[in-house]
């Protein structure tokens, strides 16, 4: 159902659309700060070090590192996929 949904955003102005109708502002938020997360600890940051380069609670950066550590192939596909997107964009 979801797949579809947000398949059906033709450009990023929809796709964000959807998003703004989807999840709260904080919702969008958490999102972000967990891949910014997965991104400290591809880049070998420590737990406290990731708390303070996000920044966010030692909790919090604890709670990314358990998922990073359970899904690391599958979240090196996304961030790599992430981390080309925003290089390739425009200044």
């Amino acid at each position: 159902m979801f797949y579809q949904l947000f398949q059906s955003a033709k450009t990023e102005a929809e796709f964000n659309e959807l998003l703004d109708l989807t999840f709260t502002e904080n919702e969008r938020a958490m999102m972000l700060e967990r891949w910014k997360i997965f991104d400290a600890l591809d880049r070998g940051l420590s737990q406290r070090e990731v708390a303070k380069d996000v920044p966010c609670s030692i909790v919090t950066a604890t709670r990314g590192a358990k998922v990073y550590r359970e899904n690391r192939e599958v979240i090196q596909k996304y961030l790599d996929i992430l981390k080309s997107t925003v290089l390739n964009r425009p200044s």
